[in-house]
């Protein structure tokens, strides 16, 4: 994997997790952070060596000197309905102490691009974002790309997978979203097909990559939940009207759909996978629903 023996992952959540198996698997030692030591238990009992720390610049000199690769999955820092992308205050001095990386990946998101009219948005539209998540990802993604370091961008599209999916909701009935007029589109990305950019990506490389993470079938929400309602024999979701949506749903679900665009791939399929292993939900489907009924 282009002489990388060792990854670092900041803030090793769910997707981190994931892609720690497959580096793991692959004979490739990892780091990972967390700021909860019972998260740490769980993270070594994988087989990777878990550090608590609160910031990166909490980390041992030596183990930074050592790192070949960097995962970058910190979330923003949240205080009230304020957000804060926490690279600006530490990356600058993270990057110094870590002389033979080689490859950094930092995940953003494709909110970042802001409301689009339903275009399709591939990784040269300008980006205009209106949401603080939105606006606070874009600092974090222009700090690492300025920071001296070989990093690539992934904005990643509605993340989905075993244990992160609304197959339960759906199935306890009652779900709720919104018809908006005219439709609003959105894109989603399971999280195998997310790893396996990853590793890629840290297979051909190139600093300063900007690369869009999302599935083939862009869909608004309400059609995407009644479909897959359907699929998996869960009782249809109630839709609203945008009316009824703003006076029944929580202004961070609100936001969350509000930005209308279809988010292109192609560059995903040019340069790091041809083919997905799940290009819609629809062929997820059938795992989910076995994942969800085994937890359950």
């Amino acid at each position: 994997m282009h002489e990388i023996k060792s990854l670092l992952i900041l803030g090793c959540g769910y997707v981190g997790e994931r892609l720690a198996k497959g580096c793991i698997a692959k004979g490739l030692r990892v780091l990972g952070t967390t700021r909860s030591c019972e998260r740490a238990e769980a993270l070594r009992a994988m087989g990777m060596e878990a550090v608590v720390a609160d910031s990166p610049l909490d980390l041992a000199a030596g183990l930074l000197r050592d790192v070949d690769a960097v995962v970058d999955s910190i979330p923003l820092e949240r205080t009230g309905k304020n957000m804060h992308a926490s690279q600006v205050d530490w990356l600058r001095e993270l990057a110094a102490r870590m002389p033979h990386i080689r490859w950094a990946g930092y995940l953003s998101t494709t909110g970042v691009y802001g409301d689009a009219n339903g275009a399709w948005v591939d990784e040269s539209w300008p980006c205009d974002p209106k949401s603080p998540r939105g606006i606070e990802r874009l600092k974090a993604e222009q700090a690492w790309l300025g920071s001296g370091v070989p990093a690539e961008v992934f904005r990643l599209a509605g993340i989905y997978g075993p244990e992160r999916n609304i197959i339960a909701r759906l199935q306890a009935g009652g779900y709720k979203a919104v018809r908006w007029q005219p439709a609003h589109y959105a894109s989603r990305i399971h999280v195998d097909d997310i790893v396996a950019a990853l590793l890629a990506a840290m297979t051909k490389p190139r600093p300063g990559r900007i690369v869009n993470l999302a599935d083939d079938l862009p869909l608004p929400h309400d059609e995407y939940v009644i479909a897959l309602a359907s699929i998996i024999n869960a009782p249809a979701p109630c839709i609203l009207s945008p009316e009824e949506g703003e006076a029944q749903l929580s202004s961070a679900m609100l936001d969350f759909f509000r930005d209308n665009k279809r988010v292109s791939n192609r560059l995903l399929h040019a340069e790091l996978i041809p083919e997905l292993k799940y290009p819609d939900f629809l062929s997820a489907a059938a795992d989910l629903t076995v994942a969800t009924a085994a937890k359950g």
